[in-house]
This record gives C-alpha cells, structure tokens and sequence, in this order.
C-alpha cells in the first residue's frame, strides 16, 4: 500500500499548511477518495494508512511542509465536484418512492440511507416521497419512537408528501387477503407450529393446501372472528413447498396476536400481517421505486408474487448493499439491539446520547444535516457493502463547519500564568480568520502584570520562549503551582503558539466536553462564550469542533464534533 501511503502524505501536507501546520485524517480522506475514487470500498484498510501519513506531517513544522508540499502535484483536487445520483432505472411517469421505518426505537445511519436516498429520488424527478410505518407486529412498536422518527426525518431536512400508519389499514389488508385466497393463492393452514416447521425441514406439502377456495374463506373467516387462538391459525402464501429457498415454501402472510395489544389500537385486532404482505400491498398501490437494503432481496420476490396474483404495481427493486460505519471514538457499535442493551445498562443516558451512532446523537454532537445529505449521495445505492470509518463523514462536516464556525479559546486543565512588566496592548482576535464580518473578540490589558490562564499540557519549560496567540511572546521564568513569565516582545518567531484565556475582573467561564467516549474534558473558555446558545457549533482552537449543549453563565457544556 506504498502508493496510498504516498497519496495521504501529498494530501496530509496540503491540510496541515491550509490549517496552519495540522493535518485531521477525515479530511485527507476525502482528498484521497476525489483522485482516486475506487478507493472508496477499501476505506476500512486506508484509514490506518492515512492516519500513520498525517502523523508523519505534523512531526514537521510548517516551513518544512510548505516545501514538501513543492514536490507534488495537486491538479486532481479541480475534479472535486458531487456527481449526483445515479438514474432509476424505467422510470415513468411521476416516481415515488418510500421509507417504512419500523417504530422500534430511533434512526440511526443505516436507516437514514434508505431513508435519505429515497427521498433524493423523489426530490431528483420532482416525485413524491412517502414516510410509512411498518407496525403490524404489536410486540415491536412503542408510542414515542413515531414522533422521534418523525423529528429526526424533520431535523435532517427529510418532508414527505404522505404518511401511512399500516395498523390504521388493517381493513384494507383483509380485503386483499380474501382476494388472494379467492385468486387460489393463499390457503388457511391450522398446523402446529412444530408440524409446519416439519414439513419445510422435509419441502412437503402442507396438507392444507389443496382445501379448496371456499373452505379456505370460511376458515379467514374464523380466523378473523376469533374462533381460532393464536398459534392455531395462519394464512399462507402458496408458492413451492419443496423451494430450494426455503423462505419461499408457502411463507405465512397472517397470524394471530392475541397476548400482546397495539399500543395504538389496543385488541381491536388479533389477526396481522406479516412484513411480506402489508409491505407488497401499499408499494404495489402507488410506489414505483424501492430502494433497500439487499438482504431485502428474497423479500422482494415474495411481494412481487403477491402483487402479481393481485394485480397490483410492481414497482422496480433497487437494492443496495450493507454500510458498516466504524467510530473509534465510540464503543457502541451501530444496531439497535447494541443501543438497548447499552440503554438496560445504564451506560447512556437515551438514544440521543452522543456516545452512540443514531441520527439524533449525531446531531446532538454538531454533524451537519447537509453532510449527511452529500454522504448519502455520494455512495448512493452501490450494491457492494460499504466499510466507513467516521473520519470520512468528519471530514465532510469539517469543510463545512470550518467556514461558518466561530473560534473560541478553551483551556483544559488550567494553570494561571503571570506575565510581568507588560505594557498595555489591546487584543483584537478575530471570530474566524477568512469572515472579518463576524466580528472580533477584544481583550484590553493595562500596563503591569497580567493575568491569564493556559493548559497544563501546554506549560513551557524555565526559560523557553512562547507565544500568547494574538497577543504577545513571553519568556518563563518559573514553573510551579503557577507560572511566572516576563513580556519578550511581538515580533513573530517561530516558536511554540499556544492560546490562553484572560481573567477579566474575577470571572472565568468553567467549560465541559463531552466525548463520544464518555470522557468529559474539564475547562475553561473565554470571556465571550458567555454569549453563545444551545445549539451552536463552534471551534475550540487546536481542540475540536463542538456544539453547545447548554449555557448556565458560569458554566458552558459542548459536545465533542470532532477534531
């Protein structure tokens, strides 16, 4: 993997001199995947790569990376433009598309690609996008998560033209079920459990199968009446008993649910239907695009039997492959039963919590809605499976928060610093270096000692000289429980830059980080965070990115974006 290698330093050394001598993995990531695009599949095994180039560049100072950066060519960077999705294929007429989450608990990455890249289609032919829930299984669908769902499609920029909630057409399913059954495709089955698994194990027939139609309709009928309890009855749909795919061996379509109620309709109903039948249904009625996951596959012929005996649309099946998103900040992997286990644990705090991959924690952390819309896009519907490292997704959202956040100084782990015999100066700093219109932060200091505060990670030796960013160099004179330095003038040297946080009267600004890790980074931030509110996303200069959780004025509390 020499030419990568080579590939992620060319790029590591543009970044670190486009950000003043630091290179961040996610976005020599995206340079990497702009020249050479088919390296997207094998991100899992670049990221290392990457991640060992962008060390050896910011062992370099930044004269030292300006002329490295000499040695390459960076003409393939102009080819940096989004392509787009690619074409539907048949398309006719107005395209409508779909996403039936299950409300089981909230979105993470992997539903918001379906429903993400649905809803690109419909915007991309000026169709119409459908949000369905998938509910017939009462034992799966709890109350609060249609709202989440719903506010989390919202927060993303996600509006649907229509919604269905499949428990309110349950009449609706049984008049198509009966049509089947009069179509001779479906029969009413009333083997245990046990027996029908026997006769799937061995592909022999059912001995219900060749009822005929009417003894078929009686028995819906008794099934629908309540004559049978649950387990005693199901509705299947007749395809091969002896399919070499046993999923395809006359699957069940309806059965009964007696033990656990709706949490929308409570026992008004015992008879649902399964995925296969309440899904061939409503696509077969108005959708003409589905877009999924492939394990969907299988699926998708079953519903197409359907819809045919019916008479119903088929509509065309795209389906893509898995995406597996890997987050070393976080060790909670993406998939709900990891986030409910993690919940029954106590070890976070709900399913926003930013230590986990849905969509509402990354929002909460400050990942842009627009960068999850060009991720998406981006990969689009590729049928490969997909290895993303977090990184890459950092490194969209980078490009996008370097330009509209505002810069503050945090100091973690503070020691205050005494600069003796300085003259009076006025620092003026701006909120970002390239938008003067955002203003200035100003900072003005008398003649005499000043007071400040800087890391402990960043306290100098006895007698280094340091500079105060934007402000003035400083030569240590004593290192203990503070530290005592002397002015040693403005001139710009090339030593150490480190920022710092001023004591205005008596106040200081306690801040926390909070890490998807579940590590909390104690603080303080300058005077002018006091302004700042829930929500916004700003940069913690030579710390991270960060979106503030809440304001108390004596105490600011972010969340960790990214670096």
């Amino acid at each position: 993997m020499k030419e990568v290698y080579e590939l992620a330093y060319k790029y590591a050394l543009k970044n670190a001199v486009d950000h003043g001598g630091k290179a961040a993995v996610g976005a020599v990531v995206g340079k990497i995947f702009v020249e050479r695009p088919e390296l997207k599949e094998r991100a899992k095994e670049i990221i290392p790569i990457v991640k060992k180039a962008v060390e050896a560049v910011n062992k370099l100072t930044l004269e030292q990376q300006k002329k490295e950066m000499e040695k390459h060519d960076y003409s393939a960077l102009k080819k940096e433009e989004r392509k787009g999705l690619p074409e539907l294929p048949n398309v006719k007429g107005t395209v409508v598309t779909r996403f039936p989450p299950e409300p089981g608990g909230y979105i993470h990455l992997g539903n918001l690609r379906s429903a993400l890249v649905s809803y690109l289609y419909a915007k991309k032919y000026n169709g119409r996008f459908i949000l369905r829930f998938e509910d017939t299984n009462p034992a799966k669908p709890k109350l609060p998560y249609y709202d989440a769902i719903r506010e989390d499609l919202k927060a993303v920029g996600i509006k649907w033209d229509k919604e269905i909630i499949e428990s309110d057409r349950m009449e609706l399913y049984y008049k198509y079920a009966r049509k089947l059954i009069e179509v001779g495709k479906a029969y009413v089955c009333t083997c245990s459990p046990e027996e029908m698994k026997k006769h799937r194990e061995n592909r022999t027939a059912c001995p219900h199968r060749d009822q005929s139609v009417e003894e078929n309709l009686e028995l819906w009928d008794k099934m629908l009446e309540g004559a049978f309890g649950e387990g005693e009855a199901v509705l299947r749909l007749k395809i091969d008993p002896a399919h070499k795919n046993p999923a395809m061996r006359d699957p069940v379509l309806f059965r009964i649910i007696t033990s656990v109620p709706h949490p929308r309709t409570g026992y008004k109903y015992h008879v649902y239907p399964l995925y296969n039948f309440a899904c061939a249904v409503e696509d077969g009625l108005e959708v003409t695009h589905v877009l999924r996951g492939k394990e969907h596959q299988t699926n998708g012929e079953i519903q197409k039997i359907i819809q045919n005996a019916l008479g119903l649309n088929v509509p065309e099946f795209v389906h893509f492959g898995r995406i597996h998103v890997e987050d070393k900040d976080s060790s909670i992997p993406m998939g709900k039963r990891y986030i409910r286990q993690a919940l029954r644990e106590g070890v976070i705090e709900g399913w926003g919590d930013v230590k986990i991959p849905t969509v509402r924690a990354l929002l909460n952390r400050g990942i842009l809605p627009e960068t999850l819309w060009e991720f998406f896009e981006e990969i689009g519907p590729k049928k490969s499976d997909l290895h993303v490292d977090m990184e890459y997704i950092y490194g969209i959202n980078r490009k996008k928060l370097d330009e509209r956040a505002k810069r503050f100084f945090f100091v973690e782990d503070p020691v205050e610093l005494i600069v003796e015999n300085a003259p009076a100066v006025e620092a003026r700093i701006p909120y970002h270096p390239d938008h003067p219109e955002y203003g200035e932060r100003i900072y003005k200091f008398p003649e005499g000692d000043h007071r400040l505060f800087i890391a402990r990670k960043d306290v100098p030796k006895k007698g280094e000289e340091i500079r105060l960013m934007h402000l003035y160099n400083v030569t240590v004179k004593d290192v203990g429980e503070r530290v005592v330095a002397e002015y040693s003038g403005d001139e710009i040297k090339r030593i150490q830059k480190i920022q710092w946080v001023p004591v205005v009267g008596e106040s200081t600004i306690d801040a926390e980080i909070l890490h998807p890790s579940g590590e909390k980074i104690s603080g303080i931030v300058e005077y002018w965070a006091q302004g700042l509110k829930e929500g916004d996303i700003v940069q913690l200069e030579r710390v991270c990115f960060a979106r503030v959780r809440s304001n108390q004025g004596e105490k600011i509390t972010f969340y960790w974006t990214h670096r």
